[in-house]
């Protein structure tokens, strides 16, 4: 009887419920931080169309009090803290307005629509993120000779014909390269470091699995046992067993799946297309006195604000039906994430462009040979953020400075050692090499191994096959084709 009454005692249970979520936010800022501004126009303006509770800010509606009010209220953005009923009490006039919307330019300013510039596709995208991130000269050679194999999709993969030859990919490339595995192995590890996340992978678990990490999941079992023991019963929705072996809440599972069903399985796949664009600064640097000043370029993107008409229906939910209440709650989130998700663009650009500006410094004053080495890691561990982030925000992005208009990944480059232990970026190496050839005795060019000794006599350690790599980058003929050209267009 005894063990009957302590079996009936009332138990309380502490149950620890996982719920994982890649917020509309999230997935909003990663995309808009790689838009160009012409791409985040139109993004802008489709969601206008879309969404009754977003509207564009007019001229008119720009004042000191709406931007000191916006500025009193921004932290109200946090989707965390959303309350639907404190925010119309408090928010609905809130707005995003872009800075410089009604900033006027002078004449003197570069007429960007003469400019444009070809999509970039992804081998050309990752060769540029090896050239400036790796420093062991092995690894970047394997890396260079892996990036080839890379599908449009993103995917380091056996071919299908192959695949009774070798069972992993690194088989198969050690095969085909002629490379010790130990080193593809690396190789694949730097690329997969790269933007776009999960590039490199050999597998779509393994693509999937890259994007959670980066996104800092990296920790939870539960989500990579899900992707890779669980995908065909995610696509075949068999939530209770995944449930069951899981030892986790059907909700808990959906939760996941929600999750994982949002990231990209095929992270190459938007660099397959060819297209042109306009060039279009995303920043502005100019000078005053000393000072280099940067500043964001947001004109032609419109300010946004919800739509106090809508909102205001929700504050007499009793009127309206629970159908209307749930949509125009849902279109008010999505509006503010949009709000949200452009400031935060906006910053982070910003952000990223004052810093090369402040590292770059001499080459705004003296030129291109005193451009400094710079990777994307550099600024990412300045700013606090993953490198791939800094790789989405310098991608096609421009910078109007008084030198000129200048892509922002053109002020990234790699490093050589000098004499005196200070490094010299490539990008300032190439120009010296430039100028030694501009400068030569047209009918005794010299050869790579005497412009070698030119540099390492001005105290810069550098190898013949790089000055040969560089003077073919800058699109300059070998000092014999040289010596050719020269006698038969200046020659009697």
């Amino acid at each position: 009887m005894a063990f009957i009454e302590q079996n009936l005692k009332q138990k309380l249970d502490l149950r620890l419920s996982q719920k994982l979520a890649l917020t509309p936010a999230l997935q909003q800022a990663i995309k808009l931080l790689q838009l160009t501004v012409p791409e985040l126009q139109q993004e802008i303006k489709k969601e206008l169309l879309e969404n009754p509770l977003l509207e564009e800010v007019r001229d008119f509606e720009e004042s000191e009090a709406d931007l000191k009010k916006k500025e009193e209220k921004k932290d109200l953005l946090h989707e965390k803290d959303l309350n639907i009923e404190d925010f119309f009490r408090d928010y609905f006039d809130d707005q995003y307005v872009p800075k410089n919307r009604n900033k006027e330019y002078s004449d003197n300013d570069i007429n960007y629509e003469n400019f444009v510039s070809k999509k970039q596709s992804l081998t050309e995208y990752l060769e540029w993120q090896a050239g400036i991130n790796i420093e062991d000269e092995n690894v970047y050679n394997a890396v260079l000779m892996v990036i080839p194999y890379i599908d449009s999709n993103g995917y380091l993969k056996v071919p299908e014909e192959l695949k009774y030859k070798y069972y992993h990919v690194v088989d198969y490339l050690s095969a085909e390269l002629g490379l010790d595995k130990g080193l593809i192995e690396k190789a694949i590890k730097e690329i997969q470091k790269f933007d776009p996340t999960g590039v490199g992978a050999t597998s779509l678990e393994e693509c999937l699995w890259l994007q959670c990490v980066y996104l800092g999941f990296e920790n939870d079992e539960i989500l990579k046992k899900m992707i890779y023991n669980h995908l065909e019963d995610i696509a075949s929705n068999q939530v209770s067993k995944i449930a069951l072996i899981l030892g986790i809440s059907e909700e808990d599972v959906k939760n996941y799946i929600d999750f994982i069903k949002k990231l990209e399985p095929k992270p190459g796949r938007k660099y397959s297309s060819e297209e042109t664009h306009y060039i279009i600064p995303d920043v502005i640097v100019f000078k005053v006195d000393d000072e280099y000043y940067v500043d964001l370029n947001e004109d032609g993107i419109p300010g946004l604000k919800v739509n106090k008409q809508y909102a205001e229906m929700l504050k007499n939910r009793d009127k309206i039906e629970k159908e209307t209440e749930t949509y125009i709650k849902e279109k008010l989130k999505s509006a503010l994430w949009l709000i949200k998700s452009i400031h935060n663009r906006q910053k982070t650009i910003l952000k990223v462009a004052k810093s090369i500006v402040e590292k770059q410094k001499d080459f705004f004053d003296f030129g291109v040979e005193y451009m400094k080495p710079l990777t994307l890691k550099d600024i990412a561990d300045e700013l606090g953020v993953h490198e791939s982030t800094v790789a989405r925000v310098v991608k096609n992005k421009y910078m109007q400075t008084p030198r000129g208009v200048f892509e922002l990944k053109y002020f990234f480059s790699s490093k050589l050692s000098t004499s005196s232990g200070i490094d010299v970026s490539a990008m300032a190496v190439k120009e010296k090499i430039k100028k030694i050839i501009e400068n030569e005795n047209r009918q005794k060019p010299y050869s790579d191994s005497e412009i070698v000794k030119i540099l390492r006599s001005q105290g810069i350690k550098i190898a013949r096959r790089t000055v040969a790599k560089y003077r073919e980058e800058l699109g300059i003929e070998s000092s014999s084709k040289r010596k050719i050209y020269y006698r038969r267009n200046y020659e009697n």
